[in-house]
């Protein structure tokens, strides 16, 4: 046998025994598998009055704080209306953007009866009031004139998510009637519902 032969024979023998040696060998072993994990977040406002908060009551009182009285509501010696305001705190939350929206049902203070009798000469049936407001870095006013009756609102955009407190102030001013300034009120109960909402952007 030759010496080239020979050579021959120990590259064919090193290429036979060389996948033996890599079955030898602990090769490690990979699997991946991939989990999606979703959730949904809802759009939502909420509004609630403060529980430390004290209302700041002028010529009003209040019972259980949904229902605000004005209590001296003539002036004795003009028989028109005297000043009363009060202010409450209310937390306030939006998730989105969202807008802050008042409604007055009457537009003022009227006669509890849907049809009051007829207005005497010279004087009054109803009392005007203005409404301020103010969340985030907006003031949001509604002057109810009492001119006529029926339900005005006025709202206001806000951008974004927002958190915080939110202020109502309620005013009447001093003589404020529908008729004229310091004009006398004809007797009766008077009364109006106030909104305010705190709702996702449509």
């Amino acid at each position: 046998m030759s010496v080239r032969s020979l050579s021959t024979l120990i590259l064919s023998a090193a290429m036979l025994t060389a996948p033996a040696a890599v079955a030898a060998q602990e090769v490690p072993v990979e699997d991946t598998a991939e989990f999606q994990v979703a959730g949904n977040t809802p759009v939502i406002c909420t509004l609630a009055l403060g529980t430390g908060s004290e209302d700041g009551l002028y010529n009003f009182s209040t019972a259980d704080r949904n229902v605000y009285r004005v209590d001296q509501m003539l002036d004795a010696a003009t028989l028109s209306t005297r000043a009363a305001s009060f202010q409450i705190t209310m937390d306030g939350v939006c998730n989105s953007a969202h807008r802050i929206r008042v409604e007055s049902l009457n537009n003022g203070l009227w006669q509890l009866s849907e049809l009051p009798p007829e207005r005497p000469q010279g004087f009054a049936t109803a009392v005007p009031y203005d409404l301020t407001a103010r969340w985030t870095d907006q003031v949001l006013r509604l002057s109810a004139d009492a001119a006529v009756r029926g339900t005005t609102e006025r709202s206001v955009p806000i951008a974004s998510a927002a958190s915080g407190e939110l202020t109502l102030r309620f005013e009447i001013a001093a003589g404020a009637t529908n008729l004229a300034a310091n004009a006398p009120m004809i007797a009766g109960a008077y009364s109006d519902t106030l909104t305010i909402v705190l709702e996702p952007q449509q």
